[in-house]
């Protein structure tokens, strides 16, 4: 996490709402669900002490405001310092292709917003605040150049979740959105983004992902991660697509329930329940700065799920190099490597974070359940 050039903290205490009773009860029907099944399916150490400051930053300032804190601890970082490598590959992209965009970006003062990086909610001082401010302007230039889905002209940041909120060509905008549009336009050069696709992200935060591919085409969407994210996921998709096109989490969940998943809908799952779809099933699966934070025997497990359920493509986007201390586990970029019948087709650098790789696997040989 960037050091954060901050102005006097500042709390954020919302009251006790619906919603809220709501997601504490599917977290821990979820939880329950977790704890239940196999040890491989459980967090590691990693994960164990994160998964109780995101549960507290959600009792404190609520659902409806978890773009402004446990959405900071998924892929929405405040890239605030001059240091941060994100910050410096989005100078380095202005110089080489300036814009008057960026620099004409809008953004309102940032308040209590929260992080890992301390316990307290706090305001971004003005400095900081126009260093995010150009981030996140200039990542959005990043995406309309690389997006071939026509997505940036039709999409914007949404309001639910509290967003911190910027402008930019006179559209709301976001980090995680421009991140989530240069994602999925990396993906669907497979071919395999398409009306009727069936498609799996393991470890999807928020949700922000499955609401850009949704976005793209009619195909079916499958999220598959612990909580309370899964809870936050689903509580954002139903508030954003609507109830009919939400499948909520289901402890018993089965091959008839699997069966009846329809394109233009986004279902939701604990990782175990990845084992209930068959071998082939998904054409594209896919993770996104997941699995180095995964003790290595299970982030292996993984890796071969992601695998064995894609028919067509694997797409990877994971640190260069981790060391994750607290399981005891460092991944460089060749450990991801997939063995036959899988072929590395595409590698990048990622465009927005240098210290992530991009990669898109395919089966040599395709097949189709």
């Amino acid at each position: 996490m960037s050091r954060v050039d901050q102005a006097a903290p500042s709390a954020s205490q919302a009251p006790e709402r619906p919603d809220d009773a709501e997601v504490a009860a599917w977290v821990e029907e979820m939880r329950r669900h977790v704890e239940a099944g196999p040890e491989i399916y459980r967090p590691g150490a990693f994960w164990s002490d994160l998964l109780e400051r995101n549960l507290d930053m959600l009792r404190t300032d609520g659902i409806r405001r978890f773009k402004r804190t446990v959405a900071n601890n998924y892929f929405n970082w405040l890239v605030v310092s001059w240091l941060d490598p994100q910050l410096r590959r989005a100078v380095e992209g202005w110089l080489r292709r300036p814009s008057l965009a960026p620099l004409r970006a809008r953004m309102e003062p940032v308040d209590a917003v929260r992080t890992m990086a301390r316990d307290d909610a706090f305001d971004l001082s003005p400095a900081a605040a126009r260093r995010y401010r150009v981030f996140v302007a200039q990542t959005w230039e990043r995406a309309r150049r690389e997006d071939r889905l026509g997505l940036t002209a039709a999409l914007e940041e949404p309001e639910v979740g509290t967003p911190i909120r910027v402008w930019s060509h006179g559209r709301p905008i976001s980090q995680d959105l421009a991140n989530g549009i240069i994602e999925c336009n990396f993906a669907a050069r497979s071919g395999l983004v398409r009306d009727g696709a069936r498609v799996a992200e393991l470890g999807a935060g928020y949700g922000r992902l499955a609401h850009v591919f949704l976005a793209a085409r009619r195909l079916t969407y499958c999220v598959f991660d612990i909580p309370p994210a899964l809870a936050v996921a689903q509580w954002y998709l139903r508030e954003l697509l609507g109830a009919d096109r939400v499948v909520p989490f289901r402890s018993d969940a089965d091959a008839e329930s699997i069966a009846a998943l329809r394109p233009g809908q986004v279902a939701l799952f604990t990782p175990d329940q990845l084992e209930l779809f068959p071998d082939g099933w998904f054409d594209l699966t896919q993770t996104i700065s997941t699995l180095p934070e995964m003790p290595e025997r299970q982030a292996r497990h993984y890796v071969e799920l992601l695998a064995a359920k894609s028919s067509g493509t694997v797409f990877l986007k994971q640190w260069r190099r981790w060391r994750n201390e607290a399981d005891g586990a460092e991944y460089p970029e060749e450990w991801y490597a997939l063995p036959p019948p899988w072929e590395l087709v595409a590698r990048r650098v990622d465009p927005v974070q240098p210290l992530f790789f991009n990669q898109r696997w395919r089966r040599a040989e395709q097949r189709r359940t």
